[in-house]
């Protein structure tokens, strides 16, 4: 489920619909990861994801660089945060961050 502030609300409003849709996706393992009782998906306790380029790119039928470009769009707008002390391995791992919700005094 895509949350509707990704719809409607700035700064999430010009996102790719891929990289809207990836972040669904991400959060569906969240909530898997969040379920994790190992550890595996946790960085310092708290709940993590995990998901390479080629696998996203396989996901939403796109070529690995253009699942790179929509992570790196995720990134910039602060819905993924990539977990800190990782190597340049195929899959990162990242916390996902909640759209900020628009403040009542904001136009």
């Amino acid at each position: 489920m895509i949350p509707s502030s990704l719809l409607s609300e700035e700064p999430y409003r010009d996102l790719p619909g891929e990289s809207k849709l990836l972040y669904g996706h991400l959060l569906g393992l969240l909530r898997l990861s969040a379920q994790d009782t190992t550890g595996r998906w946790k960085a310092e306790g708290r709940p993590c994801v995990s998901l390479s380029r080629a696998s996203a790119g396989r996901l939403l039928h796109c070529q690995r660089e253009k699942a790179a470009g929509l992570f790196a769009a995720l990134e910039r707008c602060g819905l993924l945060e990539p977990v800190p002390g990782q190597s340049n391995g195929k899959a990162r791992r990242y916390y996902l961050n909640l759209p900020r919700p628009k403040e009542p005094n904001e136009l």
